[in-house]
């Protein structure tokens, strides 16, 4: 319990040092889920019959829902602003498990926030995904794709913790590639995520099995992350 408080005095500080981080992160999410919505239009029209694009840009964007975007986010390449940060917080009395507790503290309101956002922007300017309609069918589609965000999520913690600025950037490029080359294989099998988690949701809703197993999925690498990122970092050098 004395963890979580530490982290949540963390996660408060870092929201009032940056005032307008929930602005510019709206701003973004919206400017996703506007662009996602077509990209999405676009795959189920039969122009974009074989295109997987709809696959690699939910791929590559679900772990960004996870991100609240300051100056620290923008800045991790020039500045290695992860680095410095984790530096200033070394020289202050707070235990390294308190940090890592409130990267995932902002993590887990970012999904909530950005996700409410991003997919009723989604919903709403897609007439691909609300001709599905119903209530269950959103929530359920919303879930599994934030169940993957996470999974992945875990990995980005895992390295903005671990690794400096431009070895974080090339990793990140790297996690993006592996995401083209699934959504390329997916297609070349003749199947599509987005419709396969369509599918399901509808089929199922809240009962989806897709859902509930992308659900814990990002739950179990959200821990994974924590104790290996915990072990790791009390050893970095961060000089």
């Amino acid at each position: 319990m004395a963890i979580m408080k530490q982290a949540w005095a963390i996660t408060r500080q870092d929201f009032r040092n940056n005032p307008y981080a929930l602005l510019w992160t709206l701003l973004f999410i919206m400017y996703l889920g506007f662009t996602m919505s077509f990209v999405v239009s676009m795959e189920f029209g039969e122009s974009g019959a074989l295109n997987p694009a709809a696959d690699f840009v939910m791929l590559v964007l679900m772990p960004f829902l996870g991100f609240i975007y300051n100056r620290r986010t923008f800045k991790y390449l020039q500045e290695d602003s992860y680095t410095h940060m984790l530096a200033f917080l070394r020289t202050l009395p707070i235990p390294v498990s308190a940090v890592i507790m409130s990267r995932i503290q902002q993590a887990i309101f970012a999904f909530i926030g950005n996700s409410v956002v991003f997919f009723i922007l989604l919903f709403t300017v897609s007439g691909t995904l609300r001709a599905y309609a119903g209530s269950g069918f959103f929530i359920s589609f919303a879930l599994t794709w934030i169940g993957y965000g996470m999974l992945i999520q875990a990995i980005y913690m895992y390295l903005e913790f671990l690794k400096r600025g431009k070895a974080y950037f090339w990793l990140s490029l790297i996690i993006m590639l592996i995401c083209g080359m699934i959504s390329i294989m997916v297609r070349i099998y003749g199947a599509n995520l987005v419709s396969i988690t369509a599918f399901y949701s509808k089929e199922w809703q809240l009962l989806s099995p897709v859902m509930w197993g992308a659900l814990a999925t990002g739950v179990f690498g959200i821990f994974v992350s924590y104790r290996m990122t915990l072990r790791k970092l009390i050893k970095r050098d961060l000089a």
